[in-house]
């Protein structure tokens, strides 16, 4: 399956960009974008709204919540259920947050679900 939007993985450790980038690939998502930097990030949503967003929950900042709502899908991974990243995902409507360590087919199980 080819999903016809990009996905913007926004990610400090290039090792994890890189996983998820292959993990993506490997199971036919073609248009993958990387940022390392949450302004990367924040230039590329400015300059597209179908971004389906993967993000690291600390990477949450109040320019990037409001950026993020107008985005079609986003989804956040976090360590465990911290409440302080379940608030914040709530306020800007994430209802796909993924727990470390994950499998692959469970990140990709969850992204078909927002498809």
């Amino acid at each position: 399956m080819n999903y016809p939007n990009p996905i913007l993985i926004c990610d400090e450790n290039e090792n994890f960009r890189s996983l998820l980038r292959d993990m993506l690939t490997k199971n036919g998502f073609f248009h993958v974008i990387e940022a390392a930097k949450v302004d990367e990030a924040l230039t590329l949503m400015k300059q597209r709204k179908d971004f389906l967003v993967l993000i690291t929950a600390h990477k949450f900042s109040s320019e990037l919540i409001d950026s993020l709502q107008f985005q079609k899908s986003f989804l956040v991974f976090a360590e465990g259920k911290d409440p302080n990243t379940l608030t914040l995902a709530a306020r800007v409507g994430v209802n796909h947050i993924i727990s470390y360590p994950f499998h692959s087919q469970k990140l990709i199980e969850k992204i078909h679900s927002m498809l």
